[in-house]
């Protein structure tokens, strides 16, 4: 006999132990006053105890102040401890500890069948009974510890996609945007990858020739006009209910549907604010590549005019150096022709035909002194057609 109460009285110390100081709040529902205050006395011990005497008030009780666990007798007036129980498993998972004097296998399935997390039948042992409410409130605090764990790693999880999917969505926007020949076709890429963000936006780009601004619909509304010509004057970042500007020198996004979730919310913000910025950047490099163009349309006319020119002067000095040699060849022949009314004699005649011959070919010499004109001509314009192709190249 010594040795069975030395025994129990270790099994209590090891429960005690293994509870580790488990309190909480604990509802005892019982229509019978000596079984709601032999239930509260046996629990009084480790936890704070609520009673109530039938399941209306119960189910109130738990509405104001949720218990960590309800001790709930089967047989009451009124409501029943099943359909009490049905009743609070529509808004609550808290352990519900059945307690009846009812021993038969029905009655204990429709206990499980309620939602009862355990049963325990009359009369009630209190050491048991005092384990299987410690036991049920520690299991449940563990499952909903698990569960914020579960769900706090899921959230995680979904916040790492959710930054790979924007990040794929940033770096598609300045793969496809850094080619953009014209400030319209930039405002359709950054509008894309809003939409690709799920948003729906207005956005616009300043720029020399105006501004472009364009929506999902196609031209902004009056009221995003509106918005549009005073977003200078709101700063960086507005935010008015489901609406945001985020507004930079040269662009501007007006967003019309923020979610309400701050984290989701603040995530997008980042991502626009980031949007926004490579837009800018973005409109300064087609600024540069227009101007390049227009500076390359003004050489490509230069150049044709310049071979026009060089076409023409060359034709010219080709020409110029034929008149010379036939004004020359007359003048040998109408020199020649006077010798029969000069009365020159063969000698003389051969003389100065002689001289005129070797005065025509040092002006001829004299005239392709400058070196082999045609080679050189051909060299000029090889040049300029070497660079009209390299024009062409950074135009294209």
């Amino acid at each position: 006999m010594l040795r069975y109460a030395l025994r129990h009285r270790s099994d209590q110390e090891e429960s005690a132990d293994e509870d580790g100081g488990l309190t909480g709040r604990v509802l005892v529902v019982d229509d019978d006053r000596l079984a709601r205050a032999t239930h509260r006395s046996l629990l009084a011990r480790r936890f704070d105890v609520l009673t109530a005497e039938s399941g209306e008030e119960a189910i109130e009780l738990c509405k104001v102040q949720l218990p960590d666990l309800v001790v709930l007798d089967v047989g009451m007036p009124g409501l029943d401890g099943y359909e009490t129980c049905r009743r609070l498993r529509e808004w609550t998972s808290i352990p519900i500890l059945f307690v009846t004097a009812r021993q038969s296998l029905e009655e204990h399935l429709k206990a499980y069948e309620a939602g009862g997390s355990d049963l325990i039948t009359k009369p009630v042992n209190g050491d048991i009974f005092l384990r299987k409410v410690s036991v049920a409130i520690r299991q449940y605090r563990t499952a909903a510890s698990l569960a914020k764990e579960k769900e706090a790693l899921q959230k995680m999880a979904m916040g790492f996609l959710s930054n790979a999917s924007q990040n794929g969505i940033l770096l598609n926007f300045m793969r496809s945007s850094i080619v953009c020949q014209d400030h319209p076709s930039l405002a359709g890429q950054l509008l894309a990858a809003t939409r690709d963000l799920g948003l729906s936006c207005c956005v616009l780009i300043a720029h020399d020739g105006g501004a472009t601004a364009i929506t999902e619909r196609g031209e902004p509304s009056p009221l995003e006009w509106s918005i549009l010509e005073h977003a200078a004057e709101m700063g960086r970042l507005f935010q008015f209910k489901h609406r945001l500007v985020v507004n930079y020198e040269r662009v501007s996004i007006i967003v019309a549907d923020m979610p309400d979730e701050a984290e989701r919310a603040g995530i997008l913000r980042d991502s626009l604010v980031i949007l926004a910025e490579t837009a800018e950047a973005l409109a300064i490099n087609v600024d540069i590549r227009q101007e390049g163009q227009k500076r390359a349309e003004q050489l490509q006319v230069a150049l044709s005019g310049a071979e026009t020119a060089l076409n023409t002067l060359g034709d010219k000095n080709r020409a110029m150096l034929m008149d010379a040699r036939l004004l020359l060849q007359e003048l040998v022949d109408g020199i020649e022709k006077t010798y029969s009314w000069l009365g020159t004699s063969n000698e003389q005649e051969a003389t100065i035909s002689t001289t005129m011959d070797r005065a025509v070919q040092r002006v001829l010499d004299r005239l392709a002194s400058g070196g082999d004109f045609d080679a050189q001509f051909a060299e000029v314009m090889q040049a300029l057609n070497d660079g009209r192709g390299n024009t062409e190249v950074e135009l294209f």
